[in-house]
């Protein structure tokens, strides 16, 4: 089954991490990754998510209202911190304050890592590449952009005070993540050499592979192939909701799109993925903790 973003995503941001967060190296200060002190790092967990938009007031409406997230501004407005009922959960990076604003809007997902120089060689060995020097964000630890062997988008994170626990995500948090792969075979490969992830792979009823990502005794992502004709690799970000279909109902007067509505052939009718009226994806899934991650998608 073939999907359409509506408009080509052939140029996505490359962004420069320095221009990105560079206002929380120097004078800000951004709140620890994990609430507990003696928390460890979690390598290969997705900790951390930043959006990357050149309109930061219409994407901080449109979650506030969507999943009732609230935000503290930071440095001016030029970065937004995000909190769920007084946990964190990201943050949004308004370009238009940089001097450096994207093609397009894109969240990027930050994995955790404990050393950051042998985990950039080991990308650059995999076929990925660095795309800048890495920087210390305080609070947060020290963070890196690259790109995989398939042309995706992901940070890499030391964190300075470990990593948040492997717990149920509540209801409005982070769920899950895909990567969309135009090439699976070459982006399994790369996650493999690179992450030192190990992958179990079940054949959906489509019969197309999903590829899971395993680390530190979890699941932690999934690689699939690309569904949309007119998108370049992508990581997809999930948030765990209750009722997809009542929140997809309300993207639209938001200033959103949906461009997967439930449906009952497409995981059940649990899912819906939609753009933020800038152009970023983020994917709507209901689900039980009854069954394992990779059991429920």
């Amino acid at each position: 089954m073939r999907f359409s973003w509506g408009t080509p995503v052939v140029a996505a941001l490359i962004p420069m991490l320095g221009v990105m967060l560079g206002c929380s190296s120097s004078s800000t200060t951004l709140p620890p990754i994990a609430e507990d002190a003696s928390a460890r790092p979690i390598p290969g967990k997705f900790v951390w998510h930043n959006l990357i938009t050149s309109d930061a007031e219409a994407a901080r409406t449109f979650y506030g209202a969507l999943f009732d997230w609230e935000f503290e501004l930071k440095d001016g407005g030029r970065y937004s911190v995000i909190s769920h009922r007084g946990r964190n959960v990201g943050g949004i990076l308004d370009t238009t304050k940089t001097g450096d604003v994207p093609k397009r809007a894109h969240w990027l997902s930050a994995v955790s890592v404990t050393d950051l120089e042998a985990s950039l060689r080991a990308v650059t060995r995999a076929g990925g590449k660095q795309l800048e020097a890495p920087i210390e964000v305080g609070g947060i630890g020290r963070v890196v952009t690259v790109e995989d062997a398939d042309g995706a988008l992901l940070h890499l994170l030391a964190p300075a005070n470990g990593d948040p626990p492997d717990l149920d995500p509540a209801v409005h948090t982070w769920l899950w993540h895909e990567l969309l792969a135009n090439n699976p075979k070459r982006a399994v490969s790369f996650y493999e050499e690179a992450f030192g992830y190990q992958v179990k792979t079940v054949t959906r009823e489509t019969g197309r592979a999903y590829n899971v990502l395993w680390s530190a005794g979890g699941p932690r992502a999934a690689v699939l192939e690309n569904p949309f004709d007119d998108v370049r690799s992508v990581w997809i970000p999930y948030v765990r909701v209750e009722d997809p279909a009542a929140l997809a109902g309300q993207v639209e007067a938001l200033g959103g799109k949906v461009v997967i509505e439930p449906r009952p052939d497409v995981r059940n009718g649990t899912l819906a993925v939609v753009l933020d009226p800038s152009g970023a994806p983020v994917a709507l899934q209901k689900w039980s903790p009854k069954s394992g991650a990779e059991e429920q998608r």
